[in-house]
């Protein structure tokens, strides 16, 4: 750690800066404490890119969506507060006590096989995480992974693509770190998905296991001709461990590994990776000093590390001449495709499919993880039979329901990635399909027809549509804010609204498309409204938990909620509320009055992004491996369940009955009211990379999928 310079700040937002950790591309990085002690490390961006209104919208938008993917089990350093609005905007992470990958390889010597082992799961791990919320990292590196005593932390994850296409970029020029992007990145600039960072993590696991650049060094052209050409060094990498670097080094996207195929290879479970992952699991780390490890001086690269100066993010200028022309990068590779095997350039992997590639360790012949038996494993009581699937090219939209049920039960509304909403039969047959113009999200359906906003490729929608049954478009109306879901009250619609993040409200419209009642609710609602008894939550920009009447939208109260305050849920006569900030869950009365608060540190979850559901009398709500459950009481822990380790892609839960359903990769579990999981049920279709919730109805459960829906029947 550095010390401060007359002109470091002394203060960032609520917090006390303790130090200097580093600085580059997009800011400066500052080691702070909260006021409880918490210690944080705060980027501030620079000022030339504060000035830039691209970067800005893209760096709000992009520090929200890292907002969503943060803790326990998921191995990325949670983001706990940010002001994005600021004259220089900032972001702080949980602060991170060890060294980045890059110095301990430098000083330790490359990881033992088994530290290597836990090391590729724990990436794929965050990976899939970060994948899940429909980011791509952009620039994976040794030094964006800091290695603590319970396992390393992936960090920085999709704030790159806030550089991408500014006003400081220019045609030939990439944003990441030459040696780890990917050939795509280099021909495609920003135009890169999911598949794009495995590469770089095959990049990252051949220098931690071999302690070479698997592409060398030089020339920054130079080391980019050789990732385009696939001129690799593995020599350096033990036999065992080549084969999973080779498939995620693969020139052609859509045939590499995904994280959660990773995470299988090194075989490891969730679980597994918990008793792996404890002080000392990786051999070779520097030793402890005074002033490194213990006071955070190794936050970022030291000098001399063998990254660029810039350290953080690196623009590198494209001077490659006669390059190999183009592949097509899919945006989401196929997660049922099996990995063919690579037939040029030098990263050669003997056989294909996914057996051809998976780790080897010695002679166990294992091929990765088992989740149970091949229609769900072993449950104490019936799963649900096997129905139907329907694609429409992925679900418009992360969040919310993943289908909605007509009122007489004999129509489904799926809203799809196509622009298209589709009704269809209890069969699974099309009944109709109506273009919108864009990415459809979770339909609203009602006695007068159906609702559905339309999706603006940020956070948010651009507009309501409300159809007919027939699929005829009644009306539209303009919106432009956080909503993603449209929500009933009574025979009103409501939807939230905010161009910007310093005003909006509330708008309810009748069935005839009028307008009846707006209410200003000061800073915009960070998402959609909350109903319940005639009442309407909404959480805001402006810190606060503001309630109005349903019926009128007249304002009631206002109560201060941690920062960038989230969507209620009502339990019992208590709303449970997540926010940024140093204070991230709260409960409050229904009258509007504080009840408690609890810290990131005291339990999982919290956030802008925190949801939850009423169940048993406790607030539930699910992350990338358990489910946990509150007392709205005192806000204390009353029982959590692991789920089955089968990677980071969940869904928030649902509640129908005695029963809770949510979905983890592509199992969907029952659990009971005490917290026990009842059964399991292998679901078709590949997992979503959202948290759409299953719906159930009428003996159904509908569940997302990579494609769309699959729905499954309740057994007696």
């Amino acid at each position: 750690m550095q010390e401060l310079r007359e002109s470091d700040p002394r203060t960032i937002g609520p917090y006390e800066v303790r130090g200097r950790l580093g600085s580059g591309g997009m800011g400066e990085v500052y080691l702070a404490e909260a006021r409880g002690g918490l210690r944080l490390a705060v980027k501030v961006v620079r000022a030339e890119h504060a000035e830039d209104r691209t970067f800005r919208a893209r760096f709000r938008h992009e520090v929200r969506a890292a907002q969503t993917v943060g803790g326990a089990g998921t191995y990325t350093a949670r983001v706990v507060d940010a002001d994005t609005e600021a004259v220089r905007p900032w972001m702080a992470t949980e602060y991170v006590d060890g060294p980045n990958l890059r110095d301990a390889i430098l000083d330790g010597g490359p990881l033992s096989g088994d530290a290597a082992r836990l090391l590729a799961a724990a990436l794929g791990e965050a990976l899939a995480a970060i994948h899940a919320k429909g980011l791509v990292h952009r620039d994976l590196k040794p030094s964006n992974i800091l290695l603590a005593p319970d396992g390393p932390r992936v960090i920085d994850f999709g704030i790159v693509r806030a550089l991408e296409g500014t006003a400081l970029t220019r045609t030939g020029v990439i944003v990441g770190s030459v040696g780890y992007v990917s050939p795509e990145q280099i021909r495609n600039g920003a135009h890169v998905g999911p598949a794009s960072d495995v590469f770089s993590l095959g990049a990252v696991l051949a220098y931690a296991a071999g302690g070479r650049e698997p592409f060398g060094e030089g020339q920054d052209s130079v080391v980019l001709l050789r990732i385009l050409t696939g001129d690799v060094d593995l020599s350096a990498v033990p036999k065992d461990q080549l084969p999973l670097v080779e498939a995620c080094l693969r020139d052609d996207p859509g045939t590499r590994p995904t994280p959660a195929d990773v995470v299988a290879a090194a075989e490891h479970t969730a679980g597994s990776l918990r008793e792996g992952l404890r002080a000392g699991w990786y051999t070779g780390g520097p030793p402890t000093e005074p002033g490194t490890a213990d006071s955070g001086a190794r936050w970022m690269p030291e000098h001399g590390s063998g990254e660029r100066d810039s350290r953080v993010e690196y623009m590198a200028p494209v001077t490659v001449t006669d390059a190999p022309a183009a592949t097509p990068d899919p945006a989401a590779p196929s997660r049922r495709r099996l990995l063919a095997a690579l037939t040029g350039g030098t990263a050669v992997v003997a056989g294909g499919g996914v057996g051809g590639w998976l780790w080897s360790r010695g002679s166990s012949g294992s091929t990765g993880r088992s989740v149970g038996g091949a229609k769900g494993g072993t449950v104490s009581s019936g799963p649900p039979g096997v129905g139907w699937q329907y694609q429409v090219q992925g679900l418009g939209g992360q969040r919310g329901p993943c289908a909605a049920v007509s009122p007489d039960g004999d129509l489904v509304y799926v809203g799809g990635a196509d622009g298209s909403l589709h009704a269809v039969d209890l069969n699974g047959g099309a009944v109709w399909h109506t273009a919108l113009g864009g990415p459809v999200l979770p339909p609203l359906a009602t006695a007068d027809g159906v609702y559905c906003l339309l999706y603006d490729n940020r956070e948010g929608a651009t507009k309501l549509c409300a159809l007919d049954r027939d699929g005829r478009v009644r009306w539209t109306a303009p919106v432009a804010g956080n909503s993603q879901i449209p929500v009933a009250a009574g025979d009103l619609v409501l939807v939230s609204y905010g161009p910007t993040s310093e005003a909006g409200g509330v708008r309810a419209y009748a069935p005839d498309g009028s307008e009846a009642w707006r209410t200003a609710t000061g800073p915009a609602p960070t998402s959609e409204p909350m109903v319940a008894d005639g009442m309407v939550y909404v959480g805001t920009f402006g810190d606060q938990v503001l309630a109005l009447d349903a019926k009128s939208g007249k304002r009631l109260w206002a109560t201060a909620a941690g920062s960038d305050t989230g969507r209620p849920t009502q339990v019992g006569d208590v709303l449970v509320v997540g926010s940024g900030g140093e204070q991230m869950l709260h409960g409050i009365s229904r009258a509007g009055k504080e009840l408690w608060h609890k810290s990131g540190n005291e339990l999982p979850g919290g956030g802008r992004y925190f949801t939850s559901v009423a169940f048993g009398g406790l607030a539930v709500t699910a992350s990338s491996y358990e489910l946990f459950a509150l007392d709205p009481a005192d806000g204390s822990k009353a029982w959590s369940l692991l789920l089955s380790g089968e990677g980071n892609q969940y869904s928030d839960p649902t509640v129908a009955g005695d029963t809770l359903y949510v979905r983890q990769g592509s199992t969907l579990f029952g659990v009971n009211r005490r917290g026990a999981r009842t059964w399991r049920q292998r679901v078709e279709g590949g997992a979503s990379t959202g948290t759409q919730s299953p719906v159930v109805r009428d003996g159904r459960i509908y569940v997302a999928t990579a494609d769309g829906i699959t729905v499954l029947t309740l057994r007696a």
